[in-house]
């Protein structure tokens, strides 16, 4: 078996498995994908000295701070071992860069509120947890949410 990945700018996005026969391989492959595009799959993460294992729909949003990458769900906080430009390329489309130090999951966001000063907020729909969206990605923010949910 190959793995082969076409980049086409202008072409629809899709995952495509060419097999002889959907056996025991094939079919774990697809499940796989299928989490992933889902946004079930898991990531490790850290709280005190005990490893845990986080679905990506219940983490909100992840964050730095003191030279750490936080990952935040409704009632938790967990260290998250990668750093931001690691977790993009793991984490599902739903994931957006909402500022320089926060990645929000747009599947999550209950609203979003602009202030004069451009500055943006997402709440989330599970718990009073807050995040903030920079000028430059609010934009970005909005319309991930648009696709992602709309689109459907």
């Amino acid at each position: 078996m190959k793995l082969r990945v076409e980049i086409d700018p202008d072409g629809p996005e899709e995952v495509l498995i060419r097999a002889r026969q959907l056996d025991d391989g094939v079919r774990s492959i697809q499940e796989a994908v299928d989490r992933v595009l889902r946004g079930e799959g898991e990531i490790a993460v850290r709280r005190g000295n005990e490893e845990c294992f986080l679905s990506c729909r219940e983490v909100l949003f992840f964050e730095t701070g003191e030279s750490r990458v936080w990952a935040h769900t409704a009632g938790e906080v967990f260290l998250c071992p990668m750093r931001l430009h690691e977790l993009i390329g793991r984490l599902p489309r739903c994931f957006v860069r909402a500022s320089k130090s926060c990645l929000i999951n747009t599947s999550a966001v209950r609203s979003l509120s602009r202030s004069p000063t451009g500055v943006g907020r997402a709440t989330f729909v599970t718990g009073s947890k807050v995040a903030y969206i920079s000028r430059a990605y609010y934009n970005a923010v909005r319309d991930t949410i648009q696709e992602t949910r709309f689109a459907k």
